[in-house]
This record gives structure tokens, sequence and C-alpha cells, in this order.
């Protein structure tokens, strides 16, 4: 048991004590925050879009459409917003001129850099038209902006064809139905509005869908740290100095465990980062805001939770940390590897495939019937986790993880045996006799 520790704490520090593992350490955080804020900045240094407004419809509308405009006008900030500024209308252009005169002239003027965007309203009788010509790369934007103001237009114009009132239009046009989601249990909570409510309504799908992302990240990261090791000290002749001193068993136990301490290493630095800023939030919040915030966060954790969870990632983790640890015995580089990793990455990415409906719906029975699945399990059932389930549900799927995890573990621990003694090249057939418990002992 000494040697086992011991190569678990050299396991350790190999990793711990190198830059590249620092910079990744930051990696993931730092990608999550660029992919937040970067597009936020980059909306805000958007540059003013300049439009003007040609009305030759014969219905006035220059005014209403004005309103639509300086509706999206920049707001006072660190950036300019992007957002829209009316501008007079470019000299050569007026509201009694004929449609063809404008259409000729409209694309020379846009050419010319005078305005980024000019709105030509017209009115065939029935139906409203607006073209909106634009800049290159700028087309689209103010349609963007303004298009269910210029839909509301046509509604209005329907509307006194037909003989309603404008002021009835317009409260029909803005009418909505008053609709509530409710499920038994948030009709029988107090109701509060605000950010508190949302947490204690979404919180546990997103906080199942963030901790099954990390458990595939965790899992994924660590078994090809396992498996990158083993490669690297097999070929540097490393492997064969450590099984001269240590079992097979011990130095392959080791292993996992010292990439283990790694990941929770990397998890508790995690997360003392997320509590820190997650405590500035609270800090500027409301101080009954914050306490509703925090009450409803605490309430998507409990103790039983947490170790259900912890349940199946370590189930998880043992099931692919001792597979491709396996692998990596048999294997000179990690071209060798790849042949055997890629079928496996792909069969890992299935879960993931499946998020973005399943954190819509996580009740499908696609989704149920998938996390029966042991290789899946670790990775959906956090997620199916955060609404209440069957008990023989989280039995029958920590059973059959357990079993095969088991059955993988035994044939890993055989296998990385086969491996390191003998040198020889995983096959077919080496793969039925290691399965089948006729490895060399």
């Amino acid at each position: 048991m000494n040697k086992t520790f011991l190569i678990a704490r050299r396991e350790y520090l190999a990793f711990v004590r190198t830059v590249g593992f620092w910079l990744s350490l930051f990696t993931l955080p730092l990608i999550i925050g660029c992919s937040i804020f970067i597009p936020i900045l980059m909306r805000h240094s958007a540059p003013v879009e300049t439009v003007a407004i040609l009305d030759l419809s014969g219905d006035h509308i220059e005014g209403t459409l004005a309103e639509a405009v300086r509706a999206h006008a920049p707001k006072p900030g660190m950036f300019d917003n992007g957002g829209l500024k009316l501008v007079p209308l470019p000299a050569g252009l007026s509201a009694d001129m004929p449609p063809e005169d404008a259409e000729a002239k409209v694309p020379n003027i846009i050419g010319s850099g005078q305005v980024a965007s000019i709105i030509v309203a017209t009115d065939n009788g029935g139906r409203l038209h607006f073209r909106i010509w634009s800049s290159d790369g700028h087309k689209g934007r103010v349609e963007n902006l303004i298009q269910w103001d210029l839909h509301g237009l046509q509604y209005y114009k329907l509307a006194e064809r037909h003989g309603i009132d404008h002021s009835l239009a317009h409260d029909m046009r803005e009418s909505r139905a008053d609709i509530v989601s409710l499920t038994p249990a948030s009709a029988a909570a107090p109701k509060k509005d605000g950010v508190a409510e949302r947490v204690r309504e979404n919180g546990g799908r997103f906080l199942g869908i963030a901790i099954s992302y990390i458990t595939w990240i965790s899992i994924f990261s660590s078994s090809m740290i396992l498996l990158g090791s083993v490669i690297e000290e097999k070929a540097s002749k490393v492997l064969e100095v450590l099984l001269a001193s240590a079992s097979t068993e011990s130095l392959l136990v080791g292993k996992v465990l010292g990439v283990a301490c790694v990941m929770l290493t990397v998890s508790g630095l995690w997360a003392l980062t997320a509590f820190a800023l997650s405590s500035y939030g609270f800090a500027v919040m409301p101080s009954g805001t914050s306490h509703e915030i925090a009450a409803a966060v605490s309430g998507l954790l409990s103790p039983g939770h947490i170790a259900l969870l912890l349940a199946y990632f370590t189930g998880g983790y043992l099931m692919f940390g001792v597979f491709f640890a396996a692998i990596g015995a048999f294997c000179e580089t990690q071209k060798d590897a790849q042949a055997i990793i890629g079928p496996m990455t792909i069969v890992l990415m299935i879960p993931m495939m499946t998020m973005q409906v399943a954190f819509t719906s996580p009740d499908l029975p696609m989704l149920q019937y998938m996390s029966w699945f042991p290789l899946f399990t670790p990775f959906l059932m956090p997620l199916r986790l955060a609404q209440p389930l069957p008990w023989y549900e989280i039995a029958g799927t920590l059973a059959g993880m357990g079993v095969v995890a088991l059955i993988m573990i035994g044939v890993g621990r055989r296998a990385f045996r086969a491996g390191a003694l003998t040198g020889g090249k995983l096959t077919w057939g080496a793969l039925f006799r290691i399965a089948t418990r006729q490895a060399a002992n």
C-alpha cells in the first residue's frame, strides 16, 4: 500500500510542478469568461449606424418610422452599444420624387458614404413595402432591430382599412394573455418574483447540465492524462524501472489515484474561484435578493444529491481511467493509441450531443433509456437528478454502472499487466485472452 501511495504522490507532483498544468488550469475559466464577455463587448463596441428615412408611401408614416429608429439610439456607457442614429435625408432625395428615381439614386448615395442605411417606404394600395438599403457589411442590421415596428405599421394600415379605430388596433396588437407555467411544487411555494424565483425554478436544470459537462470534461481529461503518462513512461523505459520496484496493481492504482488528486486540485481551485466571484456578486446585490438567491441555491444540493453525484463520477472515472491506462500500456506512441481511442471518443461524445435537448426536456424517454446504458450513465444521470427520480432508477443505474465498472477494472488491470510486462501490441487475440483470464501471470 505504501508503494501505491508513493506512486500516486509521484504522479501528482509530476503534473502540478509543470508550467503547462498551471496554464491549462486557467484555460477553461478563461474560455467560459471569454465566451460570455467577448460577444457583449463586441456588441457594445459596434459602430453607430446612421439611418435616413425616405417616405414615398403617401401615408405620412415618417414620424412613426423615426420613433422606431430613435428607440434604438445608442445608450451612454463605456462603449458605444451600436444602435441606430437618425439623420436628415441626404441631398437629392425628397418625399415627392417618383420611387423609380429614388431607387436609381439611393445606391450611389449609400456607396458615397453619406449615410449607412436608408429606409425607402412605398405603398401599393394594400400593403406597405420597406426597402432597406445598407452599405456593404451592414445588410440586415436595421431590419433585425425594427422589423416588428415595420410589421406594426402594416397591421395598423389594415385595421384602418377595415374601419377599426387606431387606439383599439393598438390595444389589440399590444394585448397579451396572462400565461403562467406551474408545477405542484411551484404552486405550493410562496409566490416571489425576480432572480431568486428563476433560480428556484430553473436552477436545478442549469446545475444538472453544468455538472454533466464538468463530469464529462473531468473524466475525459483525466483519462487522456493517464493514457499519455503511461505511453510516455513506456517509451522512455521508466515504466520498466517502476515495475522493478512495485507490482503492476500498485502502479495502476497509484497512477489512477494520483491523476484523481490532480483533478481534485483543479476542481478545488475552480470552486474557490467560483465562490469568490459569487461572493462578490452577492455583495453588490441588494441584501434581500442575495439572501433569497443563496437560499434557493443551497436548496438545490442536498447531502444525498451530492453523494449520488460523487458515486456516478467515481464509477465513470474508474471505468474510463483504468481502460485508457490499459491501452497506454500496449502503445509506444500516441499514434498507436489513436486507432482505439478514436472510436471510444466518439462513444463519449454521444451523451454530449443530447445535452441541448435534454436541458429543455430532461424527462424524454430516449434520455431515460440512454442513461441506463452504463457507459453513458455517469454523464446523463447528473442532469436527470435535477428532478425527482424513482428509487429504482437510481439503484438500477448505479448497479449497472457498478457491474460494468468492475468488469472494465478487472479486464483493464489484466490488460495493463500484460501490456506493461510483455510490451506486446493490442490485438483481438490478445484482447480475447485478457478477457478470458488467459493472460500471462
